[in-house]
This record gives structure tokens, sequence and C-alpha cells, in this order.
């Protein structure tokens, strides 16, 4: 980052602090100089934001308004003008990203003072609250923080004891969600269970408190507990809370339409004393109803705080008047919200284009080729086009993860980079977590999931007996009623002091034992970087990586960028380096691995994409039932909603935008619709892009697809059962003659090898899962050579117009072994298109494939895997006849 990290916001007050009194505010030629470089750059609005900084402030920030900008030069107007101490100061964010930025800009504008600002997010700042007082209220200050992955983990080892399944209602996704929502509304495991009515909520409850007795026993906390802790540090530690609300007199919350009622209440503690309180959010962008977000505590704060002045923002300075327009055509059917709209000064900005796909690889196909229409960097014959796109200022969006998986496919297919966020995280990744798990057992002795995570990696022969019997020897007893810390028990196993080890596992443990001691003596000795090249080096990392070729290669590369990342924290004391660097990790959110200087087109679901911006987006997937998603047709609150998600998505675009639907979402599902959020746009914004098909006639294009649904929704007709997609109006399509038309339009180059997914139930109830229910994915239709139109992107989309007496395609044929085919040196061995069979994953198509030094990696899209990239030498691929 551009500034030095930043002093722990926690501490008590230096000596510098305590005597330093409030300067007086500025007078003059100085004042007229802070004046003139601090509300300069604002519109009328934004200064009054600023300018009111006593008692309790809403400002009402719409999408594209200069929020961030506010916050900061509030902040620097209380230093600078109003002579507030920077250590007096409080601003909460929700990602790490964000804070960063702000402090960024804080600094461009302040200087070195901006390090003394109490800045980061909700996770963070409770977290360092608990590790300095957390004993006030019984918990140790050494508490390892729990990931996903970690408390997945604690989930299944229950389920192991119980000898029930992974799946169903006892799946450990669904028992933590259930768990953090509760959470989330404050209930703890008692409460739970006096409100449990369903077996599945008794069972919910059961688990919720072997969980938090467990993870009382292993010193850890989740991160909804970092909440609820920092909470309860507030209200049953009087003193604790007493020095935090003097120390912070100023307190500014971003995103505050994203609250829940924790976070609610853990403000309303700090800010009880001195109420100088500043709110700073958008109720039309509250989308983040599943993990506990309140929208209410934006709409009362009013009620909340009765004295509170009200700043509304309403000038954008991202995108054009059309794209705010479409925006708010779509959220001001919500009753639930604040009256505003948005409007800017930018000129120009064309007509919003829709285009109806058949299927979702219609879709991704047209999108596919929109972009290499639009960047002279794909395609080097647009370099005289009028303002030509570059691959990073364009981003896909799409409401559930499992949509990305077509898109991935023509994207790959047309050789365009692309970076998918939301999917596996740089932090989750295997041997990054590895090394953070040997890390984490450097400072905690109880942290028994981090220990079993290291235990065989890499491998040493230590099996599920032994560690049954180190659980055993760790478990409460009469002796230890508490229980025995788990690497006590590893050192003792060492020693051969727990009956049962064999003794190649006594070797290994004990050498285990004696690592961690040897790199805990380092600790303070040592920068962080060097700490990690100890971890790696001694544990064996480094060498079991080198020993697996080209995927160890990669994996090392990951664990040399951890490093990389820990030099941030060299300016720290060791041991507060190690503490901070183990705790920010666990901390990082989906956006914060968004890089936004890549050459690459960004795919990325709608609610992670909020607080972000790109000069060309696509959305994907407007067809009723999957956006808005099912589960909202007859829900008025999930209406309201999705409709919000759709706001959000529509204004993340500065200059172009497109939107798209397909007819078709996958095998087996019925005809859908459009959208109704696109009824719902104002039709002179739009232009339909099926209307230049020259495959489609005027009874047949999609077009009359949309305006049959814009006339379906405008005139309120009744929603019909048992379609194909729930709450599609009557009028919206016509399911004969369009679908057949267009099957029949496409027949003539329909892409060999499509592979279709069928539709989801799958909400995206965490942004980073991707996990979805739903049938197993065929194949439609024999695969064979990629013609070459599909061989550049363009899919079906791409195809020639169907010409009369062009034969249907063939059935499905067998699956034949194609003749054996000679391996030329220095040549590859599978094309483009090829139809390969693999044992696990099963058939597949050849997307790509390039020789390395060892070997050839070969791209497959698999009909039921998905895309992979495999070594063609060890990956044991039939080619298909």
């Amino acid at each position: 980052m551009g500034v030095n990290l930043p002093l722990d916001p926690t501490g008590e007050p230096s000596l510098a602090e305590r005597s330093v009194p409030r300067r007086a505010p500025l007078t003059g030629a100085a004042l007229s100089a802070v004046e003139e470089r601090i509300l300069a750059p604002l519109n009328e609005a934004q200064r009054r934001a600023v300018t009111t900084t006593a008692g309790p402030l809403l400002v009402l920030a719409g999408a594209g308004s200069g929020k961030t900008r506010v916050i900061t030069h509030r902040i620097a107007w209380l230093i600078q003008h109003e002579g507030v101490a920077p250590w007096k100061i409080l601003a909460v964010t929700f990602t790490n990203k964000a804070a960063a930025e702000m402090r960024d800009r804080l600094h461009e504008m302040i200087g070195e003072a901006a390090r003394d600002v109490a800045m980061g997010t909700f996770h963070s700042l409770c977290a360092r609250m608990l590790r300095r007082d957390g004993e006030a209220i019984g918990l140790p200050k050494g508490f390892t923080i729990y990931d996903a992955d970690d408390q997945a983990r604690v989930i299944k080892g229950f389920l192991k004891e119980d000898d029930l399944p992974a799946t169903g209602e006892t799946k450990p996704s669904l028992i933590l969600g259930a768990i953090s929502r509760a959470k989330n509304d404050g209930l703890n495991a008692d409460q739970m269970e006096d409100r449990a009515i369903t077996h599945h909520e008794r069972l919910v409850a059961r688990f919720a408190r072997r969980y938090a007795t467990e993870l009382k026993r292993l010193d850890a906390v989740d991160f909804d507990d970092l909440l609820l802790e920092g909470l309860r540090l507030l209200q049953e530690a009087p003193a604790v809370a007493d020095r935090y609300r003097a120390k912070w007199e100023y307190l500014h919350v971003d995103e505050y339409q994203d609250t829940n009622r924790i976070q609610y209440t853990w403000v309303r503690e700090l800010a009880a004393k001195h109420g100088n309180l500043c709110v700073v959010g958008d109720d039309d962008q509250s989308i983040y109803s599943w993990r506990g977000a309140d929208i209410r505590n934006i709409l009362d704060f009013e009620r909340d705080w009765p004295t509170a002045e009200v700043v509304p923002l309403e000038q954008n300075y991202r995108s054009t008047q059309t794209i705010l327009d479409a925006a708010h055509g779509v959220v001001s059917n919500n009753e639930g919200r604040k009256k505003k709209k948005l409007w800017t000064e930018l000129e120009g900005g064309d007509q919003i284009t829709v285009y109806g796909a058949f299927d979702p690889e219609d879709e991704a196909a047209w999108i596919v080729r929109r972009i290499e229409e639009a960047s002279a960097v794909v395609t080097g014959r647009r370099a005289d086009a009028p303002e030509p796109v570059s691959l990073n200022g364009i981003a896909i969006l799409y409401r559930t993860n499992a949509q990305s998986r077509a898109i991935e496919e023509a994207l790959l297919r047309s050789s365009i980079p692309y970076q998918l966020i939301g999917g596996t995280r740089f932090y989750q990744r295997r041997e990054v977590k590895d090394a953070l798990a040997w890390l984490r057992v450097l400072r905690s002795d109880t942290d028994r999931i981090s220990y079993e995570r290291i235990l065989n990696v890499p491998p040493r022969g230590i099996g599920d007996k032994t560690i049954e019997l180190l659980r055993a020897a760790a478990a409460p007893s009469v002796s230890a009623p508490d229980g025995t810390p788990y690497g006590h028990v590893i050192a003792a196993a060492g020693r051969g002091e727990v009956a049962g080890v064999n003794t190649r596992a006594r070797n290994s443990l004990a050498g285990i034992a004696d690592v961690i001691s040897r790199l805990r003596d380092r600790i303070a000795a040592v920068t962080l970087p060097e700490l990690l090249d100890g971890v790696y080096s001694e544990s064996g990392l480094r060498a079991h990586l080198a020993s697996e070729g080209v995927e160890g290669e990669e994996r090392w590369a990951n664990l040399l960028e951890l490093r990389g990342i820990s030099g941030r924290f060299m300016e720290l004391a060791p041991l507060d380096a190690l503490d901070r660097f183990v705790e920010d990790t666990a901390l990082v959110a989906d956006q914060d691995a968004f890089d936004g200087d890549a050459e690459r087109v960004t795919l990325i679901t709608l609610h992670a994409a909020k607080g972000l911006e790109w000069p060309t987006v696509f959305i994907s997937g407007l067809t009723e039932g999957l956006f808005p998603h099912s589960r909202a047709l007859m829900d008025q609150e999930q209406m309201e909603e999705e409709r919000r998600l759709c706001y959000v998505g529509i204004t993340r675009a500065k200059r172009r935008l497109s939107l798209s639907y397909a007819l078709r979402r996958g095998w087996g599902d019925g005809d859908g619709a459009p959208s109704r959020f696109l009824a719902e746009i104002p039709e002179e914004l739009l232009v339909v892009a099926n209307d230049d098909d020259p495959r489609a006639d005027g009874e047949t294009r999609f077009g009359r697809g949309f305006r049959s649904a814009r006339a379906g929704f405008a005139g309120g007709e009744s929603w019909r059962e048992g379609s194909g997609t729930p709450g599609a109006p009557s009028g919206a399509f016509r399911p004969g003659r369009d679908l057949e038309a267009r099957r029949r339009a496409y027949s003539a180059g329909a892409r060999s090898g499509s592979l279709r997914v069928p539709d989801t139930d799958g909400i995206d109830e965490a942004p980073d899962d991707d996990e979805f229910i739903g049938e197993a994915p065929e194949l439609m239709q024999p695969v064979g050579r990629i013609p070459p139109w599909a061989a550049t992107g363009r899919g079906a989309a791409g195809a020639p117009p169907q010409t009369a007496g062009t034969p249907l395609p063939p059935p499905l044929r067998p699956r034949t072994v194609a003749p054996a085919r000679a391996r030329i040196p220095g040549e590859r061995y599978f094309r483009d298109g090829d139809r390969v069979l693999h044992p696990s994953f099963g058939e597949g198509i050849v997307v790509t494939s390039k020789l390395t030094r060892h070997d050839e990696e070969v791209t497959i899209a698999f009909a039921g895997s998905g895309v992979k990239t495999l070594a063609a030498s060890i990956a044991n691929l039939e080619v298909q006849g």
C-alpha cells in the first residue's frame, strides 16, 4: 500500500495523546487555505456532509456519489479545521480494500497524521480490541480465528463421532449457516434451544452448543464470535468500554445499510458518550440480508437518533444518465426505500443493449463476441474504433456462481484472459492454508484444527488411529477437566508417553514437536519473511512441492507470494507482526483479491461486485426465476432485495451496459421468460440486439419474446403455475414457434460438444460459495471437431445462418476410440476440439493445449466437472472418434 501500517488503534493513549489539548480552530489565511484544499473539490451536498461535525449525521450516498471522498475529507476537516486529534477519530468499513483505499486518500491529504486515525473493518477492530482486552471477559489473548474451512472441520468431527453423514440436514455448511444466522441475531446456544420448534432447529441447536464448547476448549473464535465478543466486551467490561468511548470522540461507519444487529448495537455502544456519529450508506444498495444485514438500521436512523441531520448525495460521478435512469427505473418500484434520484453532469452515453439467447452457451458466445468487437487488445482489428476497451475495463456479472461455467468456456475458447472473483480465494488454497496452519501452531498449543492440518503435510504416515489416540489424550478428564493442550499431547506422544502410538508415528510426532520448538525460538529474532522461510524448509513443505512437478511449481509460487505479503508487517515487532499477519489473512474478503490493473476480463457475482466499477459491464442471466431468484417470486421483501441487487449491478457500469437472458437455462428446464427487471427499465433506454440478428425473422426473433415480456409485466398478467419458470407471465414468450425456430436456426452450426449444466436453486448465500444442487450435467449432442466459427469463440451465435434443406444434427452416437495418432516431438498431440475421455472426469472437449518444458498441458471442458487443465503425461486421456 502507499502508506505505512497504522498504529494499533485500540491501545492506551500515548503520553502525547494525553498531553496534547484540542487545537483551537484556524482563522484568517490559514483557515482559508485549509477550506480551499478540503472543500474546493466537493459539491454543495458533499460540503455540507463534511462540515456538519457535531451530533449524529446520516449521509445518504447514492451509487457513485463520492462517499469515500466525503468520509476522507470529513476526517481531514476534523483534524485540520476543527483541531481534533487524529487518534480521537474512528472509521469503520466492511472490507480491507475499502479501509486501505480510505487510508491512502487520507494520507495524501494530511500526511503521516493519517496513521493515527483508527480505521479498519468491524471484524479487524473487534479482533484487536479482544487481543488487548478480551481477558476482561474470559477470552485469552492468544485466541485463534477460525475461517469457514476450520469451522467445517469442527462440525465434520462431530458428525464422525456421531456416525452421521455430511449431507442433507447434517451438511456442515447448512449447520454452520444456521448457527451464523442465530449469532447475527444475538442468540446463544441456550436461546437457540429455547426457540427451536422443528426437528432441524433442535438438531442445529444441539450442534451449536457442542460447537461453542469445542471452540472455547480450543481457544478459538469464528468470524461471528469476533463481533459477538466485541460487543460483550463493551457491555460487560464497563472500565474497558469507558476507555474506548473516551478515546473515540468521532465515529464514522461506511456502508451502514449492510450492518447487522450486532454491528448496529456495537456502534451505538461506542457512540453513546459523545454522540458524534456519522453513518454513510444507501438503502438502495442493501443486498446482504441473507447474512444478517438489516435495512431497518439505515431506514430508521432518524428514529434512533432524533437530532440527526440527513444529507443526500444524488450527484453521480461514475455513470451516464442513461445508466442511472435505468437503475432508477428498477429500484423505484420498491416501497421500502428513501426517495432519491441520481443525476450526472456527464454527457453522452449509449443505449443499453438487451440480448435474448436460446441457452447459456448462446448467451456466453454473444457476450464474448461483443468483447471481441469492442477490444482492440483482443482482436487487433478494431484499433481505429473510437475508445477501444481494455480488458481490465470489462466485467461480466451474474446472480449465482454456477452461471460462470458457460462464460468461462466461451472466454477460454477465444483465448480471452479473465480473473474469476469468488472462486478459490488465495488464502483458501491448500498450500497457503498449510503454511498458515504452521504459523498458528507457533502461537497456540490449543489449536487442534491447525495441528491436525500439519500432521501429514507433507505426508508422515500418521494415520487416523493415531489421531484418535491424540484426541483422546487431549480430551477433558478427571485430572485435566479442561483437557490437555493438543501441542503438549503431540510432544508427549513423541516421547512415547501416549499409549498405542506406533514407532513410526511416534518418531514423526517427535520430529514435528522438535520443528515447532526450534521455530518458536526464532520468532523474536527474525523477520516474518525469514520465519516463513524456516517454516517452508524445516516443515518439509518446500521439498515436498519440489517433488510434485508442474503442479508443485504453481503451489510453490503461491507460497512465495505469501512470503511477499508478509513483508508488509516487517516494521512491527516480530511477535506483533506474526499475530497481525495471521489475523489479517483470516479476515480477508473476496474483493480484496480483485486486481483492477490486470489486463483481463473480470467474472464476478453481483453480490461481490458491490463497491467496484468498470467502463463496460455485462449482466447475464436476467431470466425470471434466476434473477429475480425463484425464492423471491412470492416474497415481497426478498423481491425488493433482488431489485436492489439489480440496481447495484446496473450502477457498476460507467459508460456501456449490456443485459442478457436465456430462455432455456439448462437440460430438462421448461421455457423461461425475460426478467421483470427488464420490463421496469424505460423502453427508450434500451436497444434489442436481436433485431439485427440475420438468423431470425420478424416472427421468431427473441426481440419479440422480450417485448411480450414487457407487455405481460406492464399489464399485470396473472402468474402462471406449472411453467418452466415460476412467476413468468403467460405472454412473455411463444414457447412453440419461437423455441423451435431457434433450434432450427442453430442446428446448422450447433456447437459440437455444447455442454449444458442444469439450472440450480443455488441462491448466492455466500458470494464465495461455488456449491450448487442439481442433476448431473449431460452432453446434449455429439462432441467432435469444433467448426471454424466456434473456434473463434462465437459459439452458436457465430454460426452461419440456417439454409433450406440443412439436416438436423444426428442423434448421439456410440462412443468410439479414434485411430491411433502419431506423437511428433515438439508438436502438440491434442488438438482444439478433440473429444476425449478421462477415467474420472468422463467425456469432454479439448479447449486448447500447450507444450511446457516437460509435458503438454491440456485444457478440457468436461460435461460433469467443468473446465480443467491436466498434464497429458499422467492424465490417461483417450481421444474419441
